[in-house]
């Protein structure tokens, strides 16, 4: 019986030598500590690892996130590691994503969570209203996905406004002039804050310093955001912590 034993203890080191000297011929000299960093960072895939900078951001959206309840949708489990997965966008923006503003502006720029968001449908045309949170800042980013501008605007509430919007509204010192009028089928999800309604009337009315104000009529209901129209690539976009 101890031959035997020391004959197959001597089997087995001889393997896990050999192993050992495959893995080093297997990664060059120099290199496998950070292979092994990264295939830790990336879940053994070979995908590089997140930037300095989204690590950060992403560890603040998980601090915000924790313990907060969602309605709706549930938020996507980090995503860019899937070759397979669409870039993310406006387009397919869900509750518990990142918008990532940065236009030079201190007073707008930001890391917002996606509260909700909804898709409003006119003929061939998708606009997007994401309803926007950074620490009780409120935001709407409001556009279509291909176009290259959209709208960053902040709800008024107390506006006094019921029913069919007038054609010209006067706010502070500025005066609006009805630009655009439309009609679309509504589907949300999330904290959107908008009633349970299949139909939404769209107003957009433009001032002369090239401010914007957006209303949304629903039913006898008005809602108001005011703001001006940004370059799209401000925008950045992250997946939400699932």
């Amino acid at each position: 019986m101890t031959i035997a034993g020391a004959f197959w203890v001597g089997i087995l080191a001889a393997r896990r030598l050999r192993d050992w000297g495959d893995g080093r011929h297997a990664l060059p000299e120099g290199e496998g500590g950070a292979q092994l960093a990264l295939a830790a960072a990336s879940g053994g895939n070979s995908h590089p690892p997140h930037d300095p900078a989204s690590q950060r951001v992403r560890a603040r959206v998980a601090e915000r996130l924790r313990g907060r309840a969602f309605a709706g949708a549930v938020p996507r489990s980090y995503i860019d590691d899937d070759p397979t997965t669409p870039d993310l966008g406006l387009a397919n923006l869900r509750q518990g994503d990142v918008v990532i503003m940065n236009s030079a502006d201190p007073a707008r720029d930001g890391d917002y969570l996606v509260d909700g968001v909804l898709n409003l449908r006119e003929g061939p045309i998708t606009t997007v209203i994401a309803v926007l949170n950074d620490v009780g800042k409120r935001r709407w980013l409001i556009g279509v996905p291909e176009r290259e501008q959209w709208m960053w605007l902040q709800p008024v509430v107390g506006h006094g406004l019921a029913g069919e919007p007038p054609r010209h509204i006067r706010r502070s010192e500025l005066s609006y002039s009805l630009e655009r009028r439309g009609q679309a089928s509504a589907a949300g999800a999330g904290m959107h804050g908008r009633p349970a309604l299949p139909r939404v009337a769209t107003y957009t009315y433009r001032s002369d310093s090239e401010r914007v104000l957006w209303l949304e009529r629903w039913g006898d209901q008005v809602l108001m955001g005011e703001g001006s129209w940004l370059p799209s690539h401000f925008v950045g976009f992250l997946p939400g912590q699932g």
